[in-house]
This record gives structure tokens, C-alpha cells and sequence, in this order.
């Protein structure tokens, strides 16, 4: 009788623990859609990637270009109706160090940056501004992007905003890592991108960049020719790349282009 009123209590236990599991995965199911994004899923993401801060640790003059337009893209389609909210993204570039604020004597990310401007300067409001404060390059931009927040929250709609001199990369890129498999349960991903102009950037320094970006692109595109999964690109990126690879500590990083060094 014992025996058997344990294995009573244990069913029961057992029935318990499904029902509650069953209740909370749908609680969070419904709490993950309406707080962390999941209404985004009809509406869409304006994506800001990273671009260089000045001294102080505001974004450039190119940068902010970005941030304009991604702040007008935002208000045409919230008053349209549409759900709309921005990410920006990059904690800062391996090509220089990061500005320090002077007022806190802080660090400043560069996403972070970013937010600020669009929150404090631009209106949009904070509660639709979403930051991505650890890649250091585009291809962690958007594979950063789509592990931390897209893959989670159900972005499925995305505008890229970018300068002329990155966009090639930047849409090489980002389809390719957003195209990598296993696609998320909500649907393949809907990507378009929007280019603004080059404002700010020094005629040399232009040039300088552009002949790197076309390198950079034919690079990547030999490098992931026959990648397919995220698992192959987090394995590039942690492995590989000089970036994020720790290998990159075995001797020093080699001095760039001072030219183009002035675009990051």
C-alpha cells in the first residue's frame, strides 16, 4: 500500500510538473510576443550597424546620416500604424581604441552611442530602441544580431540603413548570415536595404575605405562560398577570424591605411 502510494504521489507529482511546464511555456510564449519583440514579427526592425565615433564618443558625421534616416524610416511607419523599433549595433572596431566620455569617464559603445542620439535628438522613443553593444566588425554585426535578438525575439522584418561606401559588404553579409540554416521557427527572414550618402568622409579617406571594403568583400565571399549553417560562421568568427579568434594574441595587430582608419 506504500508502494503504491507513492507511485500515486510520484504520477501526480509527474502530472503536476508536465501541466506547469505545458502553463509556463505558454506564459512565456505569450510574454516573450507582447515584451520582448515577438509583435515586432508583423512590423518591422530598422537596423543601424556600426560606423566609428569621434573623439568624445559621439557617432560620425557619416554615422549619424545613418541614424537620421533610420529615425525617419521609424516615424513614417509608426504613423502609418506599423510597429516599428531600431537596433544599433557594434561595441566599437579592433582598429582603434574606444573613446572615453567626458562627462562619466566611461567607455562609450558604440550602439550606445547611437541609441543616445536617436533617443535624445531624433525622437524615437527609448522603449523602441534596442542595442547590440558587443561586435567589433559588419559580419559580427550581423551575426550578433541575429543570436542575441532576432532569432529570440521573432524580428523577422529587417531594414538595414547604411552609408554607400558599406553597403556593398554590409547586404553581402548580411543575407548571407541571415540565409544560414537553422532558420527560426517564425519564417525565413525578410531583408531590405536602405543607402544613404557618404557626408563627412574625407576624399582620400573615401577612397581609401572603398578599396578595402571591395577586398574585404571578395574575401568573404571565398571564406563562406560553402558555409550553410551558423554553427560553420561561429566557428569562422571565434576561430578564425582576427577579430575575435584568439589567435589574433600571438603577435600584434598590423598598423592599417591611416586613411581609411579615419572611417572606423
Amino acid at each position: 500500500q506504500q508502494c503504491a502510494g507513492l507511485r500515486r504521489a510520484m504520477a501526480r507529482h509527474f502530472v503536476g510538473g508536465v501541466a506547469a511546464a505545458v502553463t509556463g511555456g505558454v506564459l512565456w510564449s505569450y510574454y516573450s510576443d507582447q515584451r520582448l519583440g515577438g509583435g515586432v514579427r508583423q512590423g518591422v526592425v530598422v537596423v543601424v550597424p556600426g560606423g566609428g565615433l569621434d573623439a568624445e564618443g559621439r557617432p560620425s558625421r557619416w554615422v549619424q546620416e545613418r541614424l537620421t534616416k533610420a529615425a525617419a524610416i521609424y516615424a513614417e511607419r509608426r504613423k502609418a500604424g506599423e510597429r516599428c523599433i531600431v537596433a544599433t549595433l557594434s561595441g566599437g572596431t579592433p582598429h582603434k581604441p574606444m573613446p572615453v566620455d567626458p562627462r562619466s569617464g566611461f567607455q562609450v559603445f558604440e550602439a550606445e552611442a547611437g541609441a543616445r542620439q536617436l533617443i535624445r535628438e531624433l525622437g524615437v522613443a527609448p522603449e523602441d530602441v534596442f542595442e547590440e553593444n558587443w561586435s567589433l566588425d559588419t559580419i559580427a554585426n550581423a551575426y550578433i544580431l541575429r543570436t542575441v535578438h532576432t532569432d529570440v525575439a521573432g524580428w523577422r522584418r529587417l531594414i538595414v540603413v547604411n552609408n554607400e561606401f558599406h553597403m556593398p559588404r554590409t547586404r553581402l553579409i548580411f543575407e548571407k548570415v541571415f540565409s544560414l540554416s537553422p532558420q527560426p521557427s517564425f519564417g525565413p527572414y525578410e531583408l531590405e536595404f536602405v543607402e544613404v550618402g557618404n557626408e563627412g568622409v574625407e576624399p582620400e579617406a573615401l577612397k581609401a575605405r572603398i578599396e578595402r571594403e571591395a577586398k574585404s568583400a571578395e574575401g568573404f565571399k571565398t571564406t563562406t562560398a560553402e558555409m550553410t549553417t551558423m554553427q560553420q560562421m561561429h566557428k569562422f568568427i571565434f576561430s578564425d577570424h582576427m577579430a575575435y579568434a584568439s589567435k589574433r594574441l600571438v603577435q600584434d595587430r598590423p598598423p592599417m591605411d591611416p586613411n581609411a582608419l579615419k572611417t572606423y
